[in-house]
Parts: structure tokens; sequence; C-alpha cells
């Protein structure tokens, strides 16, 4: 009977939330900094001030990553405990996996393009003619499906897409049907061999080539057709060999990672560590939680981190999230912030998915950025955080009570 009271410990675990929505908001900032400097590319070169614009966040976009492959193995492992889903092929529980996370995704995804076609028309965004806003829309079809970070996008403008950021949510989507296949083909030989082995590997020539996160670049064994780092370019006729997407690689990777934390936490979690223990694990998390909110917002300065270094602090700000040991996660966990960070949090992939058009608006709607009239970066940035946390929550409030309502009935 004594025990009883600790039942209040099964309350949703909110540090992760928290996590992911600072780590959304950091991602509008970088290419909030990144459109500013788009719109002065022309004859008399960049105009921006030279503040920071949280240029480190796109490196920890790993976080997200890493959660998706994490929750992919617990659904997988929730599912197991059905012995009539466990006599399904391999081929149908991936379909059925990724088809429920294409139905989630899907209606804001959408919405996500339509939003970039309304404020790519003649009236929000001038440099796009009526014919060229029609084009880039057909051209859009494979997008609007979900295909975009296997390279079948719009070719676009000078904003490269009608919202070139939700090539992650496609890769996110066909990343994990493959994943999940192996793991309901052989979980052992996926979790024990494939996972830690492409993870290791794959990690070492990422990191070794300085390969970066673009959906615009291409690398076919070990050769960039990119001009700097993997940002820009694509394949073409001169391309050596058949090769992959480097979001598709860097989304690969993030997931793997997750995968594997899952592994490890649970083989962890039920372990009774000492005061020193969790004194040990909060120290740890504090400094890992500092160096990779300084690096996101102030990179490349005094902290001047590899990229490897910054990947492992993204493990461990998140994995010491999921086990849920130390000081700083329990702080986070408090029953009075508890259902705050968890909305927060459920608006993390709202708000990447429609930030960047709504940057693009909120920088037109300022008037042209020259070199008379450079824009501070913190005016384009806090309108456009606000419009889309409002633009969030109306929209989820709406899917919730209207699609998302009937797929849970």
């Amino acid at each position: 009977m004594p025990k009883a009271k600790k039942e209040v410990a099964k309350e949703k675990n909110v540090a992760i939330e928290f996590w992911r929505f600072l780590i959304a908001i950091a991602i509008i900032g970088f290419h909030t900094g990144w459109i500013i400097a788009r719109s002065c590319n022309g004859k008399n070169g960049f105009y921006m001030e030279t503040s920071n614009w949280f240029f480190g966040s796109s490196e920890v976009l790993l976080i997200f990553t890493l959660t998706a492959g994490y929750f992919m193995v617990s659904h997988f492992k929730k599912r197991s405990q059905d012995k009539k889903y466990l006599e399904r092929s391999a081929s149908s529980r991936a379909c059925e996996y990724t088809w429920s996370r294409i139905k989630g995704l899907m209606p804001v995804l959408i919405i996500g393009y339509v939003l970039g076609v309304i404020i790519s028309t003649k009236f929000f965004y001038p440099d796009y003619s009526f014919q060229q806003v029609c084009s880039m829309i057909i051209n859009s079809a494979w997008e609007f499906l979900g295909f975009h970070s296997v390279g079948l996008r719009s070719a676009g403008g000078e904003f490269f897409n009608l919202n070139g950021t939700l090539w992650f949510i496609s890769a996110i989507i066909i990343v994990g049907y493959f994943l999940y296949w192996g793991l309901c083909k052989n979980e052992d030989f996926m979790a024990g061999i494939i996972a830690p082995f492409i993870f290791v590997f794959l990690s070492g020539w990422w990191a070794f080539t300085g390969t970066r996160a673009a959906q615009t670049a291409w690398s076919t064994l070990g050769l960039q057709t990119a001009s700097t780092n993997g940002m820009g370019g694509s394949a073409t006729d001169a391309t050596a060999f058949i090769g992959f997407n480097n979001g598709l690689l860097y989304v690969m990777l993030g997931m793997l990672g997750g995968m594997l934390l899952y592994y490890l936490i649970q083989k962890i979690k039920d372990h009774e560590f000492t005061y020193f223990g969790e004194t040990l694990l909060t120290i740890l998390n504090l400094v890992s939680a500092i160096l990779l909110i300084w690096y996101t917002v102030y990179q490349p300065t005094w902290f001047n981190l590899d990229r490897w270094t910054v990947a492992l602090l993204c493990i461990l700000v998140i994995g010491l999230s999921l086990l849920n040991k130390d000081a700083l996660t329990k702080a986070l966990n408090n029953k009075v912030t508890n259902k705050l960070l968890e909305c927060l949090g459920s608006l993390s992939l709202y708000i990447y998915m429609l930030h960047y058009p709504i940057a693009i608006l909120v920088l037109r709607m300022l008037g042209e950025n020259t070199k008379a009239t450079i824009y501070s970066f913190w005016i384009v940035f806090i309108p456009t955080v606000l419009l889309t946390i409002i633009f969030s929550v109306v929209l989820k409030l709406i899917l919730d009570s209207t699609i998302y309502k009937k797929k849970k009935a």
C-alpha cells in the first residue's frame, strides 16, 4: 500500500518536449537569417546585420531525428505484444506504420505547401509571375506526396521550393519505412548489427567529409556533387555513380542513433542510481545543455565545437531527458509546467512545417531590404516566431477538432 503514491511518476516525461520546442524556435532563427541574406542576393551583394542568427541550429536538428528513431522503436515494441500483429508480414507492418505517420503529418504537410504557394504569389512575392507560380504548383506534385527528400521537388526560385524545409518531414517518413521493416523482419539483427554498424561508419564518413543536411546536395560513394560542404548543388549527368540525397542520409543517421538510444535506456532505466550517481548525471546534463544552447545561438564564436562533438551533446541531452534520472530532467517534469511543456512540444512539428513561408511573408511585408535599410535580424525573427506559434496553435486546434478527432474515433 505505501508504494501506491508512486503512480505520480507515470506522468508524461515532458523534458523531451521542452527540447523539441526550443530547437524548433532556434531553427526559425536559422532560416530567418538565411532568408534575410538571400533576399539581398543581387548586384549589390548581401546586406544583412552582422548579428547572430542561430546558425548552429542546422546541426542540432539531429534532436528531432533522434527522438523520431527512439519513438519508432517504442511503437514497434508496444505493437509486438500483439500476437496477431507479429503473424503479419514485415512489409505489411512497415506499411501500416508508415501510413499512420503519413496520416498524422500529411494535413500539416499539405497546408505548409499551400501556405508556400499563397505567399509565393505576385501579391506577396512580386518576383514570381503567375506563370511561374502555376509551374511550381504542377511541378511540386511529388512534394505534396511526401517525396521531397529523394530529389523529386520543384525547381523553385530564389527560395528554391514552395516550402523547402519540408524535406525533413519527407525524409522521416521515407527512412522510417525501411528501418521499421528491418525491425519487423529481424529485430535482433537490425538492432544488433545493422543499426550500430551503419551508425558508426556512416557517422565517421559524415563528419570527415563535412557533409551537410542539405536536400539539394547529393553524395555518391564519398563524392559530393555540391559546392561547399554539401550545401547546395545537385547530382548531374557527370555524377560518378548512383548516390543518395544528403538529407536522407542525415535523417537515417539520427534515427539509427535514436534506435540505439532506446535499447540503451531500456537497459539502465530500472537501475537505482545513488545520490552521487544522480549528481553526476545532473552535472553532465547541465554542461551538455549549456554547451548545446551556446552552440545553437552563438556558433561560431568562443566555443568552436566540432560537428561530431555537437552530435554527441545532442545524444547526451536527449538520452538523459528520456532516462529521467537527473535533477535537471526532473525539474523540467514538475507539476506546475507539465501541461505547458507538453503543449509546446506538441507544437514543435507544426512550427517547423509552417515557419519558412511565414518568415518570407514577414520580410515581404516589411518591404525591400536594401543597403540603406538593412533589417535587423530581430525585427524579422520576433514577429515570425509569434505569427508561427499563433498559426500553429490555431491550426492544431482546428485539426484536433476535425480530421484528427475523426481518426481517433
